[in-house]
């Protein structure tokens, strides 16, 4: 989620998908960088978490991506202004814990499809907050 948010504030291309989705074409593997936009989606992501009135959120971080540690760090700072707990989880593979869970924030769809639940936050976010995020449409509307 981190991702596609940073991608829509960097005017970088994202993809309106046919299941309702919001995707971005960033293409990393394996591989994570924080770029100047990550605090401002940070920021973003706990405002709409805070006027969503969630209570807790665990966020998983896949540890054999670089700079995952770094992220952790980041956002537990970020979190100190949020009204809300975090919990943030460097694990191996954050797929295999999402895909047998409910409550997922992903658009991922390997999760979704394998997931109990699932919310829309990208979608959410990006017409609440990012307006100006460049999308291409490939819905069947």
């Amino acid at each position: 989620m981190i991702i596609t948010i940073e991608v829509a504030l960097s005017k970088g291309t994202l993809i309106f998908c046919d299941d309702d989705n919001i995707r971005d074409i960033a293409g990393l593997r394996g591989t994570y960088k924080i770029i100047d936009k990550t605090d401002i989606a940070l920021d973003i992501i706990g405002q709409f978490l805070e006027n969503a009135k969630a209570k807790e959120v665990i966020i998983y971080l896949d540890s054999p991506v670089s700079n995952s540690g770094k992220l952790k760090s980041k956002i537990m700072n970020h979190a100190k202004k949020w009204n809300l707990n975090i919990h943030v989880e460097l694990v191996n593979n954050a797929d295999i814990i999402l895909e047998k869970s409910d409550r997922v924030v992903s658009s991922d769809s390997v999760i979704i499809d394998k997931c109990i639940s699932y919310f829309n936050l990208n979608k959410s976010i990006i017409n609440q907050y990012i307006k100006s995020a460049e999308l291409i449409d490939l819905s069947e509307t």
